[in-house]
C-alpha cells in the first residue's frame, strides 16, 4: 500500500544486510563481560562526537537493558543508531528546556540522543517530585531512548514510584485499520519493593519491534499474532517482516496488544497506545508517531515521564511493605503444573544476577555489527569482543 492520502512523506532509513549470516539460537550466544562492553559502548558513543559524560549515559542505559535481560533494547540497538547518525540523530545537538514549573518540565531534544534527553527529563522529574510529592515531564524532537523501564527504575532507586512512556516510529496498525499509524509505545512503571523492584515495562503492541529483529537474527518464524500485512494476513518469516516494517510504506505492521479483534481485546492495546501518544507527543507539543519519521530533518519521537513520592499517600514504609507482601502472595499462589508464577521484575532480577556473574550474551551478528562500527570509528575493541 502507498502512504495514506494527505500524509507527509516519511524519511526512510533502511538497515541493510538484515538477513546476513546463519541462524543462531539464543542459548548458543557467546557471553561478554558486562563492565567491559559497557565501557566499550561509551567509547563508541564518543566516537560519534559525544562527550565522555554523555557517552557514559548512553552506555548506562543500554547496559541496563542487556544486564536485565531486555535484549531487544541493549547493544543490538547500536546498528539502528549508527544508521540514523546525522539524519535522525544529531550527535552534536544540545537539548533545551522550554517549560519549567515546580511540577513539570518540557524539553526540546533538538534530535540529540534519546538517552541523554530521557536522563535529563527523569532527573528533573525526580528532583521536583522530592520537593512537591509528584512531577511530570515530556520531551519532543528526540530519538530512540532505549528501554522505557530504565527511566522508571531511576525513580524507584530513590524510593519513588517511576513511570515512563514513549512513542516510536510507525509500526502498529490501529484496530481494524490497514494504515500503519501507531508506535509500539511502551509503558513502564517501577516501584521500590522487596526483595527487588517491581518492574513493569511492556509495549502496547503485542510485541516490541526489537523482538522481530531478534527473531530475524535467530531465523525463527514469527507467531501468527505478531505481524500482519495490510490484508490482515500473518507474516511468519521474521526477516521478511522486518524488511517490510523498515520501509515504512504499509507493507506490514505489528498488532496492538490483544490482536486484531475486539473479542480478543485489541481495542485495549490500541487505547493504551493512544494514551501514550497523548503523554508523549501531544503534551510535549512534538510529533505523534505518524509524524515522527517525516520531514528533513525528521520530527523525531517524544517521551513522557512521571515520579511520585509514596509519602503523599501516608506512611511510605507501610505502603511499600504492604505491596511487597501482596506480591509475595501472588508468587505463592497455586501454579499451573510445570509453570512458575512470576511477578513483574522477577525475571529481570534473575537475569541481572546471572549476567553480572557470567557475562552478557550477544548474538554473533550483533558482535559483527559492533566491530564494523568500531573499525569505522577507530575504536579499539581488542579483548572485549571476539567473533
Amino acid at each position: 500500500m502507498s502512504t495514506p492520502q494527505g500524509a507527509p512523506k516519511m524519511n526512510v532509513t533502511v538497515q541493510s544486510n538484515i538477513s546476513d549470516g546463519p541462524a543462531e539460537a539464543a542459548e548458543d550466544r557467546h557471553r561478554y563481560d558486562a563492565d567491559a562492553i559497557k565501557d566499550l559502548t561509551s567509547k563508541i558513543a564518543q566516537g560519534y562526537g559525544l562527550s565522555e559524560h554523555d557517552g557514559d549515559i548512553v552506555a548506562e542505559v543500554l547496559s541496563f537493558a542487556d544486564t536485565h535481560g531486555i535484549d531487544s533494547h541493549g547493544l543490538q540497538r547500536f546498528q539502528l543508531y549508527d544508521a540514523q547518525m546525522g539524519n535522525k540523530i544529531d550527535p552534536t545537538a544540545k537539548s533545551e528546556v522550554v517549560v519549567d514549573t515546580t511540577v513539570s518540565t518540557v524539553i526540546d531534544g533538538h534530535r540529540s540522543m534519546g538517552q541523554l534527553n530521557g536522563r535529563q527529563a527523569m532527573d528533573a522529574t525526580i528532583a521536583k517530585a522530592k520537593k512537591t510529592g509528584m512531577a511530570i515531564a515530556a520531551v519532543r524532537h528526540s530519538c530512540h531512548y532505549g528501554a522505557a523501564g530504565y527511566y522508571a527504575n531511576l525513580a524507584a532507586e530513590q524510593g519513588l514510584i517511576g513511570f515512563s512512556v514513549t512513542n516510536t516510529e510507525p509500526a502498529v496498525y490501529p484496530l481494524y485499520a490497514n494504515d500503519v499509524w501507531l508506535g509500539t509505545n511502551p509503558i513502564a512503571c517501577a516501584i521500590p519493593t522487596q526483595p527487588h523492584t517491581f518492574f513493569f515495562d511492556a509495549s502496547t503492541s503485542v510485541v516490541a519491534y526489537g523482538k522481530v529483529e531478534l527473531y530475524s537474527k535467530q531465523r525463527k518464524d514469527l507467531p501468527a499474532a505478531w505481524a500482519v500485512d495490510p490484508d490482515n494476513k500473518p507474516i511468519y518469516d521474521s526477516t521478511d517482516a522486518l524488511s517490510r516494517l523498515m520501509r515504512y510504506n504499509n507493507e506490514a505492521g505489528l498488532l496492538a496488544t490483544g490482536g486484531n479483534s475486539e473479542y480478543t481485546g485489541g481495542h485495549k492495546g490500541y487505547g493504551f497506545s493512544v494514551l501514550v501518544e497523548f503523554f508523549s507527543g501531544i503534551v510535549s507539543q512534538g510529533a505523534t508517531t505518524d509524524r515522527t519519521a517525516v520531514g528533513d530533518p525528521v520530527e523525531g519521537i517524544s517521551h513522557g515521564f512521571m515520579a511520585i513520592d509514596p509519602k503523599i499517600f501516608g506512611d511510605a514504609d507501610t505502603i511499600l511493605r504492604n505491596f511487597s507482601d501482596y506480591l509475595d502472595e501472588i508468587r505463592n499462589l497455586h501454579a499451573v503444573p510445570g509453570k512458575r508464577i512470576y511477578v513483574h521484575g522477577d525475571k529481570e532480577a534473575e537475569a541481572y544476577e546471572d549476567r553480572i556473574a557470567n557475562g552478557v550474551p550477544l548474538y554473533h551478528k550483533t558482535v559483527v555489527e559492533l566491530c564494523d562500527i568500531c573499525d569505522r570509528l577507530g575504536v579499539d575493541y581488542t579483548g572485549v569482543l571476539d567473533h
